[in-house]
């Protein structure tokens, strides 16, 4: 397996394992209190909106050509980044 490809099989993953922290977050959201519930489903949407960015720019890495993946690699793993950061910030007690 070509060193691309392994990063595009380890980006889908993170992806797909995100997909499943946000649907934990709305389980969790939905238990709280109504007041607390308004500021976790926009946090859970600023996700979403994050989570949608980082997946489209995931298919615009697999879709270059190699000689120019590197740049979308840099910029996948920013989001990347700013998605765990975020995630973090919102699960953190």
């Amino acid at each position: 397996m070509s060193m691309r490809a392994s990063y595009e099989k380890k980006i889908q993953a993170q992806l797909d394992e995100l997909r499943i922290d946000i649907e934990k977050l709305k389980t969790k959201a939905i238990q709280m209190e109504t007041n607390l519930q308004l500021e976790y489903y926009t946090q859970i949407e600023e996700l979403q909106l994050k989570l949608a960015a980082a997946e489209k720019k995931f298919e615009l890495l697999r879709q270059v050509h190699d000689d120019s993946w590197e740049t979308f690699k840099t910029d996948l793993e920013q989001s990347w980044k700013s998605l765990r950061e975020l995630i973090k910030a919102i699960t953190s007690p």
